[in-house]
């Protein structure tokens, strides 16, 4: 498939089924941001309220980070990203004779989080 983030998250095929109705716009957004692609009136609207910066970026970044809260969309947005890049973009001239490129989705745990899961582990493993 020849074409730009924004042509596969709508593609039938691929991923629109993932990504229906207007809570996603956000989003859209930040994927145009992310890629450097071209942005309507109220995409930079949206833009210039959530960054702050006057105009949309000229070149795709190296590296995003994202702050949002819970049930945002922030796995599926970067599981479309990562099967994006893995499977729609070429990466022969990065590589050496050989190399195999690998495209990564690290998530962190909170360290609360992690006692909480181990407290509870504990809880239930008390009442057998």
């Amino acid at each position: 498939m020849k074409g730009d983030i924004l042509r596969a998250l709508d593609h039938s095929k691929l991923f629109a089924k993932h990504f229906r109705g207007t809570s996603w716009n956000r989003w859209r957004v930040f994927l145009k941001a992310l890629f450097a692609l071209p942005m309507d009136e109220i995409e930079r609207i949206i833009y210039r309220a959530h960054t702050g910066r006057r105009k949309p970026p000229a070149a795709p970044f190296r590296e995003a980070w994202v702050i949002a809260g819970r049930r945002a969309g922030k796995s599926r947005i970067a599981a479309l990203i990562a099967v994006y890049l893995a499977a729609f973009k070429e990466y022969g001239a990065c590589l050496a004779p050989g190399e195999v490129a690998t495209v990564m989705v690290i998530a962190a745990r909170s360290s609360s989080r992690r006692r909480r899961s181990a407290r509870c582990s504990r809880t239930r493993r008390r009442r057998r």
